[in-house]
């Protein structure tokens, strides 16, 4: 009967040339006589690189190219959403942006209780903010975004809605608008005045009010054109109804 030696550990197999690493070694490497596990250190290496792509990928977005982009998720891009001024067939009336609804209040909103410039100047003492620096910051952002459209960045300039067709506004460094008391232009941003919208329901009073202090740094600077007699008179009295087109 043949006799089975016993097993015994089997030593693993070296290569007989030394530059070229057995499968024992290849998960370890040796630097200055430390052994270092391989394959966590090729792990960390391709953490890097992936890091290394995801911020080249950022940094590429801010070049500015005539290709069009690359859309990884076309969701992103083509939103089921309107923008600003755009038509919607949902609405009967076709229009994306909605009016405010009548006695309904924004979150942190106020009711602008007067109607009549009048019934402001009684009840409004005066500008409740003082003249700082980022006040005037605040209504020159302000007045840039919702008023210079129609008004001019200046006050005073043709805009281009006005070219397309829009009555020319009145003229801010006009006599007749420097003549205005704060309260009077503040209820002029609230409740609008003629083909003028009002603002209460799209700005908050602190922002109306910061507009009203850039308005004022504005009447600083010299009239630049002489408005028409019609456009240049106060279109808010009975007598003068047949101004009223003609000014806003």
């Amino acid at each position: 009967m043949r006799k089975i030696p016993p097993m015994t550990a089997r030593k693993p197999h070296h290569s007989s040339n030394p530059s070229v690493p057995n499968k024992y070694e290849l998960s370890n490497m040796k630097i200055n006589n430390i052994n270092i596990p391989l394959l966590p250190v090729l792990g960390g290496v391709a953490v890097l690189v992936v890091i290394l792509v995801m911020w080249a990928g950022n940094g590429f977005q801010s070049l500015r190219s005539e290709s069009p982009p690359i859309q990884v998720r076309h969701d992103m891009y083509y939103q089921s959403k309107s923008m600003a001024q755009e038509g919607n067939s949902f609405f009967a009336d076709g229009k994306a942006m909605r009016d405010h609804v009548p006695g309904t209040l924004p979150r942190n909103g106020t009711v602008y209780a007067f109607t009549t410039p009048e019934e402001a100047e009684a009840a409004i003492a005066g500008n409740p903010l003082a003249v700082r620096e980022d006040v005037l910051a605040r209504g020159k952002n302000r007045f840039n975004t919702f008023c210079s459209p129609c008004h001019a960045q200046n006050g005073q300039d043709t805009t281009e809605v006005v070219r397309r067709g829009l009555q020319k506004p009145p003229n801010l460094a006009a006599a007749n608008a420097r003549g205005y008391s704060d309260a009077r232009l503040f209820h002029v941003i609230s409740a609008g005045q003629n083909i003028m919208p009002g603002y209460a329901d799209k700005l908050p009073e602190q922002d109306r009010w910061a507009i009203v202090h850039y308005v004022r740094e504005l009447q600083k600077a010299p009239m630049l054109y002489a408005e028409a007699p019609a456009a240049a008179a106060d279109s808010t009295g009975a007598a003068e109804t047949e101004t009223t087109e003609q000014s806003q």
